[in-house]
């Protein structure tokens, strides 16, 4: 198994979840901002790759998408697994999870079907706190979880 993490983070606190997923099982993390080359990203060495952004209105963030409308694949040989943070309200969830999901797909990749997700801190008070220590440790369960699954058939 080769991971990578790539995500996109606003205030932070999704940049905290990549980093503990790279710590979990040493591996690279990517940082994507508007201002990336993604033309750079080369995936032929990497069989799992997690994704990480934050949510605004049940879509990924704005960088993300990017990322994931630009993405160019010379194989499906590597599977996705999506993590994120959000204000926890309606089902930006599960829009946000289908949203990545058609993207992936329309190139021939594989988003595993059990995502993480994490509440950040939002407006004002709400959420004060998150992610926690607690947030931090189910991410890391998550990612053994993941990294760690039977070989699927692609």
């Amino acid at each position: 198994m080769n991971p990578v993490v790539i995500y996109s983070t606003k205030g932070g606190n999704t940049e905290k979840i990549a980093l503990e997923i790279t710590q979990e099982l040493n591996c690279k993390a990517i940082k994507i901002s508007g201002e990336s080359d993604f033309s750079k990203i080369s995936f032929k060495d990497f069989d799992l790759v997690f994704i990480g952004t934050w949510v605004r209105g049940g879509e990924p963030s704005p960088d993300m998408l990017s990322f994931l409308k630009q993405l160019n694949f010379e194989d499906s040989n590597r599977q996705f697994a999506l993590f994120m943070t959000w204000a926890g309200g309606g089902k930006s969830d599960v829009l946000t999870f289908n949203r990545v999901k058609h993207l992936l797909e329309a190139k021939n990749q594989r988003l595993l079907d059990d995502c993480y997700k994490c509440l950040g801190k939002t407006f004002g008070l709400a959420r004060r706190g998150h992610p926690d220590t607690q947030d931090l440790a189910e991410a890391r369960k998550w990612t053994r979880k993941m990294a760690y699954l039977p070989e699927k058939s692609l």
